[in-house]
């Protein structure tokens, strides 16, 4: 998930088909190029189009309970989840059938029995389509000065992996790093003194941020956000612990105040989810409680962190 490394992976290609033989004929046509994942059923395919960042799926039409219609029509309701190319694949069609699959969302169609050439040849085009789409979505979503995503995008990714979370029942850490003394900064050196050094320390939080899935933004003013999944308090405190130290390396100086150089504070939560919990994740949640837990941060003396763990339902 973080911008630095989707580049970087294999795109994840689903395969949504009840009957195991037609899934293992498309994942040979796919596998050599493609991280490819199986689902047999609508839910099953919706679960893991959000827990496994699905970029493109294959969707068989004829299924049992729910078709491959109304999977599509579902992911179309969801902000992330339309996104993602879906190729109806089936045995027939129909011109009505064919209408129909473009209405609720459906960008191809492959007819069995399938030709590996075929396939292939769909897969790459639509991917290329769906890059470039993102691509221009992306210069949307800079902050235009550091660079770095913009609050609006982290939000979405953070609407995501919230969702992930409950189904996975995997811990999900979230940071806000705030500048100390940033206003006095700007005052003494000046806006342009200011500009550039949070350029400087949104580059050195985005180097320092740990696995490759974490998202580093530039959120408020002088706030950043990181938001670290699979990462449970004990990893999420190293973390901090590694910004606070990057943020003094820089040796940004000051020009007034018993420290030399700036530093920064960070207030984070973990969330990690529980069966049997009655109260569940949300963005307000999670926001609230780092908003929290920076503001001790700071009126502890600042250059600190402060991450609290909260179970929520899963």
């Amino acid at each position: 998930m973080q911008n630095k490394s989707l580049a970087q992976r294999r795109p994840h290609v689903l395969i949504v088909d009840d009957v195991p033989s037609n899934v293992q004929v498309l994942a040979e046509a796919l596998k050599q190029d493609y991280e490819v994942y199986f689902a047999t059923s609508g839910e099953q395919a919706i679960e893991m189009a959000i827990s496994q960042r699905i970029d493109l799926m294959l969707l068989d039409i004829m299924m049992p309970e729910v078709d491959g219609f109304e999977v599509c029509r579902l992911m179309q309701m969801d902000e992330m989840l339309r996104e993602i190319p879906v190729i109806f694949v089936t045995a027939k069609i129909e011109m009505e059938d064919e209408a129909k699959g473009f209405e609720v969302g459906g960008v191809d169609y492959i007819t069995k029995p399938v030709r590996p050439m075929i396939v292939r040849a769909r897969v790459r085009t639509h991917l290329e389509l769906k890059a470039s789409r993102d691509k221009l979505r992306a210069m949307t979503s800079l902050d235009g000065l550091t660079g770095l995503p913009n609050q609006t995008w982290f939000d979405g990714i953070l609407a995501r992996e919230i969702e992930r979370l409950r189904l996975e029942c995997k811990p999900l850490s979230l940071m806000l790093i705030g500048v100390d003394y940033f206003e006095q900064f700007n005052r003494t050196q000046g806006h342009l003194a200011g500009d550039r050094a949070l350029c400087r320390i949104g580059t050195a939080l985005l180097e320092q941020s740990g696995q490759s899935m974490n998202v580093v933004a530039r959120y408020e003013g002088d706030q950043f956000a990181l938001l670290c999944p699979d990462t449970d308090a004990e990893q999420a405190n190293a973390v901090a612990r590694d910004l606070l130290m990057c943020v003094i390396e820089l040796g940004i100086p000051r020009a007034s105040g018993s420290v030399a150089h700036l530093t920064a504070s960070i207030g984070g939560v973990t969330l990690e989810a529980e069966p049997g919990i009655g109260r569940f994740a949300t963005q307000k949640m999670a926001k609230d409680e780092a908003r929290s837990q920076l503001l001790k941060a700071k009126q502890n003396g600042h250059n600190q962190f402060w991450i609290e763990r909260i179970s929520v339902g899963a």
